[in-house]
């Protein structure tokens, strides 16, 4: 699952020239691409929410000679990065200091070309809620929102403890990581805009990442098998994400989903972690009540923005 929801920025004009000195990155760009992401997170969220991993882990995925740009600003910084992933997502962001000149909207276009060259039907952007520029540019330029998606988060030493007894262990990728990565497949696809992973592409952005730790991976089973399943991460600042909690449609009904949650709070928290958070599409009213009844508060909005491209 895609991590975080960072700012997406569009811009005013499709037919604007190329801007100077646009270039596809390289890899000795990574952390100057970060410092643009991490301003525009500022600019919008009120703090970073992306990593140096997370920047290299969608390089991974994409030819960045043809999928991504970078703009320069003085100094080797840079004013604005775009890069179209393999899922179809763009992303467009433009540093809070060089709004207004046109940047976002060159890289937009450039992103929109390069789908229609892979022959992608549609293209799609995260944007805040509260970044009205850019969601009133990506309005003109055709997109429309299509979901929305809540952060939640809570102070782990105010969480309820998990209830004791419960037939929760620790992931074991050798014996779980088929069945874990088909269960939470089927279980997110039942949520409207979910990208579907290869258990490959599952294993990549997941067991390979730099710093992923077993022990905030936990599994539910019962005398059928596995039930559910919670994959957690840690986080900066000493938060830990949860990227997915399922449980089995046969298993649910018997309260699974608010043990597991429950259950990576106090894996959380014997990690030394202080907050958790997660994503929750704005349409699961189930799942946001879960997380609501255990004292997750929201924190930010986003939304999913789509336009359908035809062929010019």
């Amino acid at each position: 699952m895609a991590r975080a929801v960072p700012a997406r920025v569009g811009g005013v004009s499709a037919v604007s020239p190329l801007p100077e000195g646009l270039r596809p990155p390289t890899r000795a760009d990574a952390a100057e691409v970060l410092k643009v992401v991490h301003a525009r997170d500022v600019a919008d969220l009120g703090r970073p929410d992306f990593t140096l991993d997370d920047v290299r882990l969608d390089w991974a995925g994409v030819d960045l000679e043809r999928d991504a740009w970078v703009i320069p600003a003085a100094g080797g910084r840079l004013a604005a990065y775009a890069i179209l992933l393999a899922h179809g997502d763009a992303v467009v962001m433009v540093h809070p200091g060089a709004c207004g000149r046109g940047l976002g909207t060159r890289l937009r276009g450039l992103a929109e070309t390069r789908a229609r060259d892979r022959g992608m039907p549609l293209v799609r952007q995260l944007i805040p809620t509260g970044n009205e520029p850019a969601r009133a540019l990506l309005l003109e330029a055709g997109y429309w929102p299509a979901q929305h998606f809540f952060r939640l988060r809570i102070d782990l030493a105010a969480a309820p403890p998990a209830p004791a007894g419960a037939p929760i262990r620790r992931f074991e990728p050798a014996r779980d990581e088929v069945k874990v990565h088909r269960l939470e497949q089927a279980a997110l696809s039942e949520v409207e805009g979910f990208i579907p992973q290869t258990l490959e592409q599952w294993q990549a952005s997941g067991m390979r990442k730099p710093g992923w730790d077993p022990a905030l991976w936990l599994v539910l089973e019962d005398d059928e098998g596995l039930a559910g399943l919670v994959l957690g991460e840690r986080w900066e600042d000493d938060a830990g994400y949860i990227g997915a909690l399922a449980v089995a449609p046969r298993a649910r009904g018997r309260g699974h989903g608010r043990t597991l949650l429950l259950a990576a709070f106090a894996a959380f928290s014997a990690a030394g972690l202080r907050t958790a958070e997660l994503s929750v599409h704005g349409a699961n009213a189930a799942a946001a009540r879960l997380y609501e009844s255990v004292g997750m508060t929201p924190v930010w909005k986003a939304e999913r923005w789509e336009k359908v491209l035809d062929d010019g």
